[in-house]
């Protein structure tokens, strides 16, 4: 095991405190013993592959800490982010069930704490317990949808901007408890280089599109801190204006 000294390790399931709604690992006692007997606790460091588009499946990678980059890439290299995945999901689940490759990479974004379960460990596991496999369910409806939305996000946004509009408004999620007109405070994770791969741009373009946005009034940033004017002034800049592909 590697270990980071960034992560307070949580090594038994069953009294992890990090569990709640939505994570797959949030089961009845006695299944979560039954899950816990099976996986091996490992942690990442920012850059670690866990693994590769086309690869041959081996197991899943329970998120427990940290974030996650799923991308595929192009012949010509030119890469594109699916999603940035969070604590809770479980990674790899598609290639498991469907015996396929890997239909992305997986690269660690920040030092993780992450579960492996070996392929016919999970398979017996998801076989064995009905409320295992409904959230396993349910794992991959939520991915399906994130994946529609943003397919339909770049085919169906005429500019640029629009297409960083709507990225942004998905993490402004349900605002800040002020309204939709009301100001949201977003950290910015995230380098120009990689927004630019999740919306399928260059990073000049990014910057270009940013300071735009910015002389519109939609936005502030200082530093790392990214400012939302409101939910709605968003929405409602989405094709008045920008730059085209």
């Amino acid at each position: 095991m590697n270990r980071h000294p960034n992560i307070e390790i949580r090594h038994n399931c069953l009294n992890c405190d990090l569990r709640k709604d939505g994570f797959f690992c949030n089961f009845s006692k006695s299944i979560l013993q039954s899950f816990y007997s099976l996986k091996i606790t490992n942690t990442y460091r920012k850059g670690a592959t866990l693994f590769s588009e086309s690869d041959p499946s081996s197991g899943v990678y329970m998120l427990c800490q940290g974030r996650v980059k799923l991308s595929t890439c192009s012949r010509e290299g030119r890469a594109l982010i699916l999603r940035i995945a969070e604590p809770g999901e479980l990674l790899g689940l598609a290639a498991v069930l469907s015996d396929l490759g890997h239909e992305a990479t997986a690269e660690v974004l920040d030092p993780c704490q992450i579960n492996f379960v070996e392929k016919s460990d999970l398979l017996r596991f998801l076989r064995e317990h009905a409320e295992a496999g409904f959230n396993a369910l349910l794992q991959m409806s939520k991915n399906y949808h994130t994946t529609y939305a943003q397919v339909c996000s770049l085919g169906l946004s005429v500019t640029v901007s629009d297409k960083l509009l709507k990225l942004i408004l998905s993490w402004c999620g349900d605002g800040n408890g002020n309204g939709d007109r009301g100001p949201i405070l977003l950290k910015l994770t995230f380098s120009h280089e990689e927004i630019s791969e999740m919306i399928g741009t260059s990073r000049e373009t990014v910057t270009r599109t940013l300071k735009e946005l910015r002389e519109r009034d939609l936005i502030t940033l200082r530093g790392s801190d990214l400012v939302v004017s409101g939910r709605a002034q968003l929405a409602e800049a989405i094709g008045t204006k920008g730059q085209h592909h």
